[in-house]
């Protein structure tokens, strides 16, 4: 039987937002894990996840299941309901800021754990995404990450322009990308990079949208995600070096 490895940082993290006892708390993951047919470290992960603790960094760890399993748990927190604020209980000052620490994140940071697989693009949007505006920035950011994977995979350097880069590594006909062996997915794909960068890389580069919400920049983050994923799939087809 494989052991249990419930991470002892992640584990204080729970005690000190819960204010529990330690022992408490391990029994409270492998109850959870019992009640959800899962693994008490996937358990322990979401539940950090509702109170807004970054598990990343142990989750990377994980057997590749454990880390399906979080992610099939997400969107189960995504409509976790807030608890009401209290009204009068006798709560001292301190037993309020106490409960007010404890407080489940909302399900914000569970859908973009669950939306975005790439972590440099999590990394990166995370914090534009639970901004209270200015959702443009999200846009501007993926776009990049977008841009720069491109750049990286191919072998790139220098300066390139957008309409080039993608022409230079998705273009069926001297493809350094290969993402399928039939030319016309390979045009498609090449179209959908091409028309992206035109309709929300040049833009949101130049001028500045405060029309664009937080769910329009959610959808787009995770379609970013979503390409991100298949070029890192690709085959890497580079061109024959000068002089060879």
């Amino acid at each position: 039987m494989r052991a249990t490895r419930l991470d002892p940082r992640l584990m204080e993290k729970l005690v000190t937002k819960t204010g529990k006892p330690l022992k408490y708390m391990r029994e409270q993951v492998s109850k959870r894990a019992s009640k959800l047919g899962i693994s008490a470290e996937a358990a322990m992960i979401l539940w950090a996840k509702e109170f807004g603790i970054g598990t990343s960094t142990f989750q990377r760890g994980l057997d590749p299941h454990i880390q399906e399993e979080v992610r099939a748990g997400l969107p189960a927190l995504f409509a976790a309901p807030t608890p009401p604020a209290s009204k009068g209980n006798g709560k001292t000052h301190g037993q309020k800021k106490e409960a007010k620490r404890a407080r489940p994140a909302s399900g914000l940071r569970a859908a973009i754990d669950y939306l975005l697989s790439d972590e440099e693009l999590k990394r990166r949007c995370t914090r534009m995404l639970t901004a209270k505006d200015s959702f443009d920035s999200a846009f501007r950011e993926a776009t990049t990450v977008l841009d720069d994977r491109l750049k990286k995979l191919a072998q790139i350097k220098g300066k390139i322009n957008p309409d080039a880069l993608v022409a230079k590594t998705l273009h069926p006909s001297k493809a350094i990308l290969v993402v399928s062996e039939y030319d016309d997915e390979q045009e498609g794909f090449f179209n959908l990079v091409k028309g992206l960068m035109a309709a929300f890389r040049n833009p949101t580069h130049h001028s500045l949208n405060d029309k664009l919400t937080r769910e329009d920049a959610l959808r787009f983050c995770g379609f970013i995600d979503a390409l991100l994923t298949i070029l890192g799939q690709a085959r890497v087809n580079l061109p024959p070096a000068e002089g060879t």
